[in-house]
């Protein structure tokens, strides 16, 4: 009969595998003191004249806003898993926040674009290896 193995026999047994996969020398080990890049393959572009928020701006700024009723969105902000999105004031439209990115921490997970209520997306997602639209 055959006994379930404990974590400690798993973990045993996956570190022999490991070892003997650096042993055929399929993986290499990489030192402390080489230098490591994150490669980032897909990334979010923000399309400012899709955003809701830019577009009430507009309003805002040619006077023309009387009698609509502005809302407030920057559902992009709350949705991003790495906080790569955050909010700055625009000039001449008093109280509201287009979102801004920072392209460093982005991950390209696209929830931004899932959860914009715009059509088309304020946000579109890209192949960065290929120069590529993906969404």
């Amino acid at each position: 009969m055959k006994r379930d193995l404990t974590r400690r026999e798993m973990l045993k047994k996956s570190a022999l595998a490991i070892s003997a996969i650096f042993l055929s020398g399929v993986l290499k080990k990489v030192s402390a003191s080489e230098p490591q890049q994150q490669r980032i393959v897909r990334k979010a572009i923000f399309v400012e004249k899709n955003c809701l928020i830019y577009k009430q701006a507009e309003l805002i700024k040619t006077k023309k806003s009387k009698g609509t009723e502005l809302k407030e969105c920057n559902a992009c902000v709350t949705a991003c898993p790495r906080k790569s999105i955050t909010t700055k004031e625009i000039k001449g439209a008093k109280g509201q926040m287009l979102p801004v990115l920072d392209e460093t921490t982005c991950i390209g997970c696209a929830r931004c674009l899932r959860v914009c209520p715009q059509e088309p997306k304020a946000w579109e997602i890209w192949d960065m290896t290929n120069n590529k639209k993906l969404m």
